[in-house]
């Protein structure tokens, strides 16, 4: 049978334009990956002699340590947030070495802390901590990175549901997505405040500069065996952060700020350091590609970001497999991580 010309026709059009989206994703994610903006996170600077602040939660170690070493070296300066004082203060003193030439005069200032629990902390206790560094201390904030997050049960990391007790649920809610709520809703005051312009005493002000929400949900998208709770609370930070990005763009006041959620896959760090998949980048790797690839995503508007290329891939195989492959990949990672954890808490051999 002859297939008809104007058949042919309407078919060799629609292979086009497939290839053609092909090749325009291609190029795209080509873009995004491989190519870095001169000068990173440049709308979010205020302007003026003061330095500009990134407020980090979990910042102490893992990625919110290797963000915190990304923003050091383009300028910014930070406030580690985190529990354990000696290690934010060992950060502190190495993130000093960081500052870049020409912000040495300041370098004084450019690193702070703020030593609070982000699983006990209380209204009133992050109210007063924040007002005490920020306003009192007159810091010009710009971007919140909520990283802040972990596995607070006991071990061992890779469990049942089953097997959770009430407490143990109830702080897995409490650090990894009641913290990082009350926190943001605290922040947005001061992130609304745009700086435009600078004062006699270095305070800024007016209508154009932008700030940024960065949230962090690591396993959040997939839905991980045996850490059922951690991933479910990090799904409730991709979802919070979809929401507030489209509320804060739908209004005139809030719509310079950019609220983004970093996907991440595995990173080795202070507290993923088991049975690494390969091709893993580590955390001070992870923290840069995050503050090089932000631009890049907001531009495109996305409400979403994976700034490492291959789980850029991951996700976008997770999102367009049958759940049959999924479910296998995913637990044969975490199976893997099991195994290492086991074999390291082994006794050894007399």
């Amino acid at each position: 049978m002859e297939i008809p010309q104007t058949l042919l026709h309407v078919l060799a059009f629609i292979g086009t334009l497939v290839c053609l989206a092909v090749l325009e994703r291609t190029f795209d994610f080509i873009s995004f990956h491989f190519t870095t903006p001169a000068k990173p996170l440049h709308s979010y600077r205020r302007p003026g002699p003061k330095p500009t602040y990134a407020l980090i939660t979990g910042a102490s170690a893992g990625i919110g340590y290797g963000i915190a070493q990304a923003l050091v070296k383009i300028g910014f300066g930070v406030i580690l947030l985190g529990h354990k004082e000696d290690e934010l203060a060992r950060a502190a003193e190495h993130l000093q070495t960081l500052i870049p030439d020409e912000h040495r005069a300041q370098a004084d200032g450019i690193v702070k802390i703020i030593v609070m629990n982000a699983q006990t902390a209380t209204p009133e206790e992050m109210e007063d901590k924040l007002r005490a560094t920020i306003i009192d201390g007159e810091l010009r904030v710009s971007i919140l990175v909520n990283n802040v997050g972990s596995n607070p049960i006991a071990p061992p990391a890779f469990r049942d549901l089953r097997t959770y007790s009430p407490e143990e649920i109830d702080a897995m809610i409490d650090l990894n997505a009641r913290f990082m709520a009350r926190l943001t809703a605290l922040m947005l005051p001061v992130l609304v405040h745009r700086g435009a312009g600078v004062d006699e005493r270095g305070m800024t002000y007016g209508t154009h500069r932008y700030s940024l929400i960065l949230n962090m949900s690591s396993g959040g998208q997939v839905g991980l065996p045996w850490l059922v709770m951690y991933g479910a609370t990090k799904a409730f930070n991709l979802a919070f952060s979809r929401g507030l990005s489209r509320e804060l763009e739908a209004d005139p006041e809030t719509r310079h700020i950019d609220c983004l959620c970093v996907v991440p896959g595995d990173v080795k760090s202070q507290g993923n350091s088991m049975g690494n998949t390969r091709g893993s980048p580590d955390s001070k790797t992870y923290g840069r590609y995050i503050v090089e690839r932000v631009d890049g995503a907001v531009r495109r508007g996305w409400r979403e970001m994976s700034p490492y290329w291959l789980h850029h891939l991951q996700v976008m195989a997770v999102n367009r497999l049958p759940e049959r492959y999924v479910t296998r990949g995913v637990s044969d990672v975490n199976k893997a991580k099991i195994e290492a954890c086991n074999a390291t808490s082994k006794p050894k051999d007399q």
